[in-house]
């Protein structure tokens, strides 16, 4: 899936959200996964970063909702995770967590994408969630949305 694309490290850095990463593995609609391929051949140029929580949400969503076997589950995150960085979480992002959810009213688990978001020093998600739309200095990427 990953072969014929270059992957460099750089200063800019993109978030990547649980559904962007499932519809690289499972999307219903072909529109959609040709996006998601194309725009993965984009973004070579920047460093493609997460969290555990994203993590979790691609496992129960393809296990849970798509009845995925768990050992392809995990083989397929195991390829994904070498291109990406995982940034920890900590007692700083409960704290960004309460500011995030109320001053934006975002779920727990955006608000900790977004706590990691400022703490990876970057504006930028891929992600079909409008929720973040709320945050004025995110910028959304998805198909029609945000241009990288």
């Amino acid at each position: 899936m990953f072969r014929g694309i270059t992957w460099k490290m750089s200063s800019a850095k993109i978030f990547l959200d649980a559904n962007y990463i499932i519809y690289l593995r499972y999307a219903e609609d072909d529109k959609i996964y040709e996006y998601c391929l194309e725009l993965l051949k984009k973004v070579d140029e920047y460093e493609l970063i997460t969290n555990i929580i994203v993590i979790d949400e691609v496992v129960w969503i393809l296990w849970k909702k798509y009845g995925i076997d768990k050992s392809e589950i995990f083989e397929f995150i195991d390829r994904i995770v070498e291109f990406l960085t995982i940034i920890p979480l900590d007692e700083e992002d409960y704290k960004r967590l309460k500011k995030l959810m109320l001053n934006y009213g975002l779920k727990p688990s955006d608000a900790l994408h977004v706590s990691t978001m400022s703490k990876a020093k970057t504006s930028y998600i891929i992600t079909e969630d409008g929720e973040f739309d709320s945050v004025e200095w995110i910028k959304r990427i998805w198909r029609g949305k945000e241009k990288l």
